[in-house]
């Protein structure tokens, strides 16, 4: 009798319904084709890191998320195909899924080398160039300053 209700409550569960999941390659693949990016978005993605040294990065206000309206299933030409699995190889961190537009695919890998733990709750609602300003600036507050030499 135990194993014919065991069977039951095993079948019933496979019967329930579960929730489906975008996957990463929709999300980008969506954002290429809604934005029409070219192959020359690598060349930005590959050269970002350079940029953020050089500039002096001010928060000028906290930016929230603009909605994307992602479709459950992508249908992508050869070009774009090949431009979403460069940006996925490319910036291949777990932030990338929750990137909106390609100024948050750009930010995506120096965010997270900042801080590699963002809770998720934070990612879904704010601009990642937001989150990497206040990161920085949490970094800029922790450093040792120096001290005065005329004393």
């Amino acid at each position: 009798m135990n194993l014919l209700k065991n069977i039951k409550q095993k079948r019933a569960k496979q019967k329930q319904k579960q929730l489906f999941k975008r996957d990463i390659f929709n999300l980008i693949s969506s954002i290429v084709k809604q934005y029409r990016l070219k192959k020359s978005f690598l060349d930005i993605l590959d050269n970002v890191e350079d940029d953020l040294s050089s500039k002096n990065l001010n928060l000028t206000r906290i930016r929230v998320k603009a909605p994307l309206d992602s479709p459950l299933f992508s249908l992508a030409s050869k070009d774009q195909y090949s431009l979403t699995m460069s940006i996925i190889s490319n910036v291949d961190n777990p932030y990338l899924k929750f990137a909106h537009s390609p100024e948050e695919i750009i930010w995506c890998k120096p965010l997270y080398r900042l801080n590699p733990a963002m809770d998720s709750e934070k990612l879904m609602r704010y601009h990642f160039r937001t989150l990497y300003l206040h990161e920085r600036a949490k970094v800029e507050i922790e450093k040792p300053k120096p001290t005065d030499a005329k004393n």
